[in-house]
């Protein structure tokens, strides 16, 4: 096991966009989105410096090796996530996002445990709580479905099954906040607000919080890295980046961060527009500044500056 690996645990409850975060995180669409359930074993990601493809595994109950290939596609795992052999699944290929973020990361994908169709959801995501020697956990709300039974449940065991010191290396994704109407009142404040205090009764005190639009900082993630988008994306992009002049101050001031985190981001948004000012004669680099301010101020940029964060306290001394 290499010295530097991280290991991140994710989960969430369905359908609240923990797959869109993780697809941000490694910087292309490697696991399929819908509007449904699309996790149902539990899958590790590991990022492979120079791998030009991802090499996908999948096993057993008994942990035996079912099938490996060389090149894999999300088509591919989709069928392996609907095959009831399968209940693992090992992933490794090149994260495409920053390369001091992704130097030994390995992201553990879990099914969400209220999927009433399939209990087996349920005892899979805790067994990984249970196996995975997370350094981070990354727990994705939905903010338009904040204290629903489910999500409830979820916490209430989570926080019966994890220690008080491991739960302060948790935090908590307030997905899909670009959904909230502000001329009906929805303000992102009092939504972060309401998480916070949810949080707490269910017992995770002074949680850490982050506002995201997940599906915004993936398809900025996927034009900078000249991925190719659909028309859909391409509309949603430009729209997320019509609105972030109004959407940025709020999405960092209301997110509850360690210190040294929100100025680290602070000191790259200021970076970023020192170059903008410089570059605007340059329509390419404006473009890309613009791309590069989104994934930050979407969530995404935040996420990863908590778990380089939470990477420098786990450290060895």
């Amino acid at each position: 096991m290499p010295q530097n690996r991280f290991d991140v645990l994710v989960m969430a409850s369905m359908s609240a966009g923990k797959t869109s975060l993780i697809n941000g995180l490694i910087g292309c669409e490697m696991l399929h989105v819908a509007n449904e359930a699309t996790t149902a074993v539990n899958t590790c990601i590991e990022h492979q410096r120079g791998a030009k493809t991802f090499t996908g595994s999948c096993y057993s109950q008994s942990g035996l090796l079912l099938n490996k290939l060389r090149c894999i596609s999300s088509e591919q795992l989709r069928t392996w996530n609907a095959d009831s052999q399968i209940t693992r699944i090992s992933l490794s290929g090149r994260f495409k996002s920053r390369p001091g973020q992704t130097s030994g990361l390995v992201l553990h994908d879990t099914p969400g445990p209220n999927n009433s169709l399939d209990r087996r959801h349920a005892d899979r995501a805790f067994e990984a709580v249970r196996r995975v020697p997370f350094k981070t956990l990354l727990y994705v709300l939905d903010a338009a479905q904040l204290g629903t039974s489910d999500d409830m449940n979820i916490l209430e065991r989570l926080c019966q099954e994890t220690c008080s010191e491991s739960r302060d290396a948790f935090c908590f994704v307030l997905n899909k906040v670009d959904l909230l109407d502000v001329e009906k009142g929805e303000a992102l404040e009092a939504y972060v607000e309401k998480a916070q205090f949810y949080l707490a009764e269910v017992g995770f005190d002074n949680a850490v919080i982050i506002p995201t639009m997940a599906n915004a900082g993936l398809y900025a993630r996927k034009a900078w890295n000249d991925e190719p988008l659909s028309r859909f994306q391409l509309i949603k992009l430009q729209q997320a980046l019509d609105e972030l002049p109004i959407r940025k101050q709020t999405l960092l001031e209301t997110a509850r961060i360690p210190a040294s985190v929100r100025n680290r981001l602070h000191d790259n948004l200021k970076k970023l527009t020192k170059h903008s000012i410089a570059d605007r004669k340059n329509h390419w680099l404006t473009q890309e500044n613009e791309l590069r301010e989104l994934i930050i101020c979407s969530g995404l940029g935040t996420v990863e500056a908590f778990i380089k964060h939470q990477r420098k306290l786990s450290a060895p001394v």
